[in-house]
């Protein structure tokens, strides 16, 4: 396979979302970094050992230039993280929790939580990254020789809080765990650390999370997370 028939079979869409930069949105449904202010009427802001969580994002789905996988029934994900801690392979709503809704119209503003977060709430707003490649510990198809002292110069790979694409590898394939086998997670978004908003997943690192593709598991997500 030559170069160019490599890039056009590994190559997928993403979304990258720009963090700040820009005048912050009026509409509480707009993408954040850092606060969340929408749950459905009666849904409370999530605890942890009796703490409230940390608002990590809010994703506004139909303001996407186009749905990635995984979102296609979905206008609006919430993500929070444990207050004290970084998340672990525990269920989603234990020591992390995303909320995916699939209507717009049914949320209403979620009452803030005095968390004591040190993460610095920034809007966030897409652009389209037409060419994302994967890391190369996540191509299963042989490559060309020469290619691998090239690959990450020929094969770019978009980090950032980005939406569909390829997953920033930090540490080698997504491992999803105790998730893996129940609910076959798929990749779906990831959230980088962001400097500017006081965010890191241990040392420089990325959070991955993944919707369930088993039967009847479609409704679960998985959180994987690597660093330096």
């Amino acid at each position: 396979m030559t170069i160019p028939q490599l890039r056009d079979t590994l190559r997928r869409r993403a979304i990258r979302m720009q963090v700040g930069g820009f005048r912050p949105p009026d509409s509480p449904s707009a993408s954040w970094f850092g606060r969340v202010n929408l749950a459905l009427p009666g849904e409370s802001w999530p605890t942890m050992d009796g703490r409230a969580m940390h608002a990590l994002c809010q994703i506004n789905a139909t303001e996407l230039p186009f749905r990635p996988a995984g979102l296609e029934d979905v206008e609006l994900v919430t993500v929070f993280v444990g207050p004290s801690e970084l998340p672990d392979e525990t269920p989603n709503g234990v020591s992390w929790c995303l909320r995916a809704y699939p209507r717009l119209n049914a949320l209403v503003p979620l009452a803030a939580a005095a968390t004591g977060s040190r993460i610095r709430a920034f809007p966030m707003r897409p652009e389209v990254v037409e060419n994302d490649f994967p890391c190369m510990d996540d191509v299963s198809i042989p490559l060309p020789a020469g290619v691998e002292d090239r690959y990450e110069e020929l094969f770019p790979n978009a980090g950032g809080v980005k939406l569909g694409g390829w997953p920033t590898l930090v540490q080698g394939e997504v491992d999803w765990g105790r998730r893996a086998k129940a609910d076959a997670p798929r990749y779906v978004f990831q959230v980088d650390s962001v400097e500017k908003a006081g965010w890191s997943w241990g040392d420089r690192g990325v959070g991955y999370f993944g919707r369930g593709t088993a039967p009847g598991r479609t409704a679960e997500w998985a959180l994987s997370w690597q660093c330096y």
